[in-house]
């Protein structure tokens, strides 16, 4: 039996009711309606799906074969897996352009590249991420992330799923709010050059003596940029400074 729906469902239905039933039991009407309602929102499009995690692509890929989801075209568990399944769907061409959701599990660096690779074809592709590990979030990054859709994990119930679809059904983009604030703390501590030196330095491990000789600049003087940087950033030593900097991604980790 298939549940698909032509065109766009109602995007109020799309949300829970007051009433609506908080379990689905396979093959109820509850499930049905939902399943009809979903397969709408993601009606047309093939799907691409990868992951770094060899368990979670399973899941996604025994999920659809489960719910008899046809559009997952496979899921990929590194970024060369999933390109190459992108370039099998658009050289079959069975429908309208893939929709290619990527897990930042596959590595923050390869999800931008890849990003950026998929969005160079000549093919429009859709994309979106999901993410998980936050870390890696900064301005800078977000610009090499070339999805139109990014979505954070922490945010699924909320909405933000079913809006992210509609914003790509619609071409357009989004961003999870979540995602938008988390920006905006890093944008809220201003580091001034010589902090982002000295941050560096201890980033890498190195003692105020090394940085000192390394910014030409007096041990002393290291120091007190060292107490200035545990101010700005609420830590109370320099190890905590590190872990707070990265949390912020104020500070890009050799991998």
């Amino acid at each position: 039996m298939s549940h698909g729906l032509v065109g766009e469902p109602d995007p109020e239905r799309l949300f829970a009711s007051p009433g609506e039933t908080l379990c689905f039991v396979p093959g109820s009407r509850a499930f049905l309606r939902r399943t009809r309602l979903v397969n709408g929102l993601l009606g047309g499009w093939p799907i691409v799906f990868g992951s770094g995690s060899w368990l979670e692509a399973h899941l996604v890929a025994r999920l659809a074969m489960a719910s008899r989801q046809p559009n997952l075209r496979g899921c990929g568990i590194n970024a060369q897996a999933v390109w190459d399944l992108v370039l099998q769907e658009l050289e079959q061409g069975h429908c309208g352009p893939p929709l290619v959701v990527l897990c930042d599990s596959l590595g923050a660096d390869q999800v931008s590249a890849l990003t950026q690779r998929l969005r160079a074809l000549s093919q429009a592709v859709q994309i979106a991420v999901l993410v998980q590990n936050e870390r890696w979030l900064t301005p800078a990054t977000l610009v090499d992330c070339q999805a139109q859709a990014i979505v954070h994990a922490e945010s699924f119930g909320t909405g933000v799923v079913i809006r992210a679809l509609q914003a790509l059904r619609r071409g357009q983009t989004y961003h999870d709010p979540r995602i938008r604030e988390r920006l905006d703390d890093t944008r809220a501590i201003p580091l001034n050059w010589r902090e982002r030196q000295v941050l560096q330095g201890l980033v890498r491990g190195l003692s105020n003596k090394q940085i000192a000789l390394e910014a030409e600049i007096a041990a002393t003087t290291v120091r007190d940029y060292v107490a200035a940087l545990c101010r700005k950033l609420g830590a109370a030593n320099r190890t905590q400074v590190v872990s707070r900097a990265i949390d912020l991604g104020l500070v890009q980790t050799s991998r």
